[in-house]
């Protein structure tokens, strides 16, 4: 792994169960993504100079155990290939013990922020981040995620059968959701989809895995709608803005201490 760096499990992180939440796991995610690039001297100055940014486009991440609050664990995250206008980028979080409690990888496409659309990667960030263009081969692209859209015809990772019906939730953009890349951030979504489920639900399970693909932006104001069904061990949803798809998830679950 090619940057690492400790965190300590703040109490505003944790939720009910004393453990941390799924939004602020893959906090941590997207903060060491950031800070690995900041190491290598692409800071958010360098991209607000250059008019280009980092937009994530898929996550796909496995849970053994969320940690507790106040406990410190040590993050890695590794660029494992970049081609074109793509990178592929893995996470391992570890315990003090050295026990991995936790997986990831996440695709991101490089965006010209004027045009809002992919750009080649520049030579400086393959040799900054000391990726060579064999990592291209490397390379791994995330499958797509069907969500709650998918459940309704069976394509993807839709339905295996018996799901319930289809519920839906609202939500509004606000000030607080928009990030450096001026438009709402990728974990709103993900808190918009867990919202979007029962307290009693949520008290009754934990996160073991979770897949993620991000398909429009969204900016301030923006009203968006939540459709989720809940399929066996998993939720599936989708986030919509009028009739397009935004973001579709699908979230596995499993009862606490199993």
């Amino acid at each position: 792994m090619d940057y690492t760096r400790d965190y300590f499990v703040h109490y505003y992180e944790v939720g009910p169960s004393r453990r941390l939440t799924l939004s602020a796991l893959l906090g941590y995610f997207e903060d060491i993504a950031i800070l690995h690039s900041e190491a290598r001297g692409l800071g958010l100055d360098w991209y607000e100079e250059n008019r280009c940014g980092w937009m994530l486009i898929k996550w796909d991440v496995s849970i053994r155990e969320l940690p507790r609050f106040g406990q410190t664990v040590t993050l890695a995250t590794r660029i494992n290939g970049m081609k074109s206008f793509f990178a592929d980028r893995e996470f391992t979080l570890l315990s003090a013990g050295g026990e991995i409690l936790a997986e990831g990888r996440s695709n991101w496409i490089l965006v010209d922020m004027d045009k809002r659309r992919p750009m080649r990667i520049p030579r400086e960030q393959w040799e900054r981040f000391a990726v060579g263009p064999e990592s291209a081969s490397k390379c791994v692209t995330i499958g797509d995620v069907a969500g709650a859209s998918g459940a309704a015809t069976g394509e993807g990772r839709g339905a295996e059968g018996g799901a319930s019906p289809v519920t839906e939730r609202t939500f509004t953009a606000s000030n607080g959701d928009i990030d450096t890349n001026l438009h709402v951030n990728n974990l709103c979504f993900i808190e918009w989809a867990l919202d979007s489920l029962s307290e009693e639900y949520l008290f009754a399970h934990e996160p073991e895995r979770i897949a993620v693909q991000y398909r429009k932006e969204l900016g301030h104001g923006a009203e968006a709608r939540v459709a989720t069904v809940r399929d066996g061990k998993r939720t599936l949803h989708s986030v919509y803005a009028g009739e397009a798809e935004c973001c579709s998830l699908e979230i596995g679950w499993r009862e606490p201490g199993r």
